[in-house]
């Protein structure tokens, strides 16, 4: 899965540009998600399931032709919504301008706000060309006229996001120091310990991010475990479990 961050300050045009990008992904055949950081809390409208979830439930589900609407009561970090997506072709974060360890596309109305937010993972400016002006490092796109340009960009600098979990394993020592030296051509996603571990976890079909220590307990529990069992063939490749309650 490839990701981009849709980054910028309240009401600078984020949703329409993140809008325009899904739009032409879609066109382009790619399964898409989209994660939203709502800073102040989310609000669901006062009105069918948004009423019963304010009214205090713990969960509510709306089932129609072709969609389902889920309100949940649940503290979600960046890394879990991060481990959630990737089995989708693309997903497209809007918000998370300091936290996101992937390529972000940012929104700006003027020269301080794109300085602001450029950082080493930002690939590339959306504003008036004429406010923001030279000096910056990335290239600047016009939010309208460049909708087009847009999204073949974010195609070509995209990548796979980092874990986020910052489990301190890799020589960079965290997610984000790992991203940009991915960004900038230095290192590859092979260097990540959870990405390219050989345990893989999955919890009712939820993948679970496991740093290396416990990727290792889990590999010596499950194989010394089963070199006990009658017909297991010794130093087996590869062993699957499935555990059901």
């Amino acid at each position: 899965m490839r990701a981009v961050a849709v980054i910028g300050f309240k009401d600078s045009g984020k949703t329409a540009l993140a809008e325009r990008i899904i739009h032409r992904l879609k066109a382009r055949n790619l399964r898409v998600a989209v994660v939203k950081h709502a800073h102040g809390g989310l609000t669901p409208p006062l009105k069918d399931s948004g009423r019963l979830f304010n009214a205090g439930a713990d969960l509510v589900v709306t089932v129609a032709e072709g969609a389902v609407e889920e309100y949940r009561r649940y503290d979600a970090k960046l890394w879990e919504v991060i481990s959630q997506v990737r089995a989708y072709d693309f997903a497209v974060f809007e918000g998370f301008k300091t936290e996101f360890p992937g390529a972000r596309i940012a929104v700006a109305g003027d020269a301080e706000e794109a300085r602001q937010l450029t950082s080493p993972l930002t690939v590339a400016i959306v504003g008036p060309r004429g406010r923001i002006g030279g000096g910056i490092s990335v290239p600047i796109f016009d939010p309208v006229e460049d909708a087009d340009k847009i999204a073949d960009y974010v195609l070509e600098k995209a990548f796979e996001p980092l874990p986020g979990l910052n489990c301190g394993f890799c020589r960079y020592g965290d997610c984000l120091k790992l991203a940009e030296a991915i960004a900038r051509g230095e290192a590859t996603h092979k260097e990540c310990t959870v990405l390219s571990s050989k345990v893989r976890l999955r919890v009712d079909g939820k993948s679970i991010e496991l740093n290396p220590f416990v990727q290792e307990v889990f590999r010596n529990v499950i194989l010394a475990l089963a070199s006990t069992l009658k017909g297991t063939p010794p130093n087996p490749s590869t062993v699957e479990v499935r555990v059901e309650r």
